[in-house]
């Protein structure tokens, strides 16, 4: 009996792990290339200010389309989950109504044979 909770407890942690791990299928962000702020002394006229600033601009960019590329797919994984799991309650509703159809069919098959066998008191049943 001892080995019953020790076995709970490896798998829970296995399922816990295998939770916590970042899904490997998820791309990653590829913004090339990133800016790299060379300091005041570098920056000799407006034009190279203006092309630092243009680096700035397409990395943004470029990471705010992978952000929103991340966040729909993020709501498609969520929709595709509340559907299963929306599909898994009216599974479990059908299941629930028809054990309960069948119980109550049952209930009532069992009263009406109890309703056929009606003895009368003190008398014994024959037996053949």
């Amino acid at each position: 009996m001892k080995r019953l909770p020790f076995a709970a407890a490896i798998l829970t942690s296995c399922a816990v792990t295998a939770m916590a791990q970042a899904p490997s299928n998820v791309p990653e962000q590829k913004c090339e290339p990133k800016p790299v702020y060379p300091g005041m002394k570098h920056f000799k006229s407006d034009v190279e200010v203006k092309a630092f600033e243009g680096q700035i601009k397409s990395y943004k960019e470029c990471i705010m389309g992978y952000i929103s590329e991340r966040k729909n797919a993020a709501r498609a994984h969520e929709q595709a989950a509340n559907s299963a799991a929306d599909e898994h309650n009216k599974v479990m509703e059908k299941i629930r109504t028809d054990q309960e159809a069948q119980r109550a069919e049952l209930e009532k098959a069992r009263a009406s044979e109890k309703k056929d066998n009606v003895s009368t008191p003190g008398v014994k049943p024959k037996t053949y």
